[in-house]
């Protein structure tokens, strides 16, 4: 299986392996989802013989509850572009609603609305 590394950029959700990683966290994909990973400018693919497993702790869910995501934080950052791709990977789907309430980029609130329709096909 091939093993992608978070390089930079904030935590993320990767839904093809249902975890949280962080820069420095190393994930086993599938073959399909090391696709997706390769074109994704935050996490490189690791030579396995090179690569040094370590564990990243499990998500238990109630990071959001702790205020694990702030929405004006997520959107404020710059370049836009990169707050936009983020959305589009679906990196901020379980708070769209808050992503949309907090923006007042066109290019953001056109992204969550995108994203949106994405989700409901």
């Amino acid at each position: 299986m091939p093993v992608f590394e978070k390089t930079h950029g904030s935590e993320v959700l990767l839904r093809g392996v249902d975890r949280r990683v962080t820069v420095g966290d190393r994930v086993d994909v599938t073959d399909e989802y090391a696709d997706y990973l390769s074109n994704r400018a935050d996490f490189e693919l690791l030579d396995v013989h090179d690569a040094e497993f370590r564990e990243i702790e499990e998500d238990d869910g109630d990071a959001d509850d702790e205020g694990g995501f702030d929405a004006a934080e997520f959107i404020d950052r710059t370049p836009v572009d990169d707050v936009v791709d983020d959305i589009e990977a679906g990196e901020a789907d379980e708070h769209l609603d808050a992503v949309a309430e907090a923006g007042d980029r066109v290019s953001v609130e056109d992204a969550v609305g995108q994203r949106r329709a994405e989700l409901e096909e």
